[in-house]
């Protein structure tokens, strides 16, 4: 493993051709979208229902799937590979 400190540092500011390990924006934004989701509630997409569901989303929002109770969406992350997460 390299020590990425010592090829960043060229003085002039500019980026090197060694800098292509780096990660861009996008793609840090992206970093554990397929291994991580949270749970919150949302209404129930039923008709007529006034009932609050538990959704599961992925780290950047996408709602993947609901359930009737907390624990059963958290399993449902976990049966996937995936990690819950808490957000507030």
């Amino acid at each position: 493993m390299t020590n990425r400190t010592d090829s960043h540092d060229t003085g002039s500011g500019q980026r090197t051709s060694q800098d292509t390990g780096l990660l861009s924006n996008g793609d840090f934004a992206l970093l554990g979208i397929h291994d991580v989701a949270y749970v919150r509630q949302v209404p129930s997409t039923e008709e007529d229902s006034d009932e609050l569901v538990y959704g599961v989303f992925t780290a950047d929002g996408t709602h993947i799937a609901s359930f009737e109770n907390h624990a059963i969406a958290n399993a449902a992350i976990r049966q996937h590979d995936m990690e819950p997460r808490a957000v507030h």
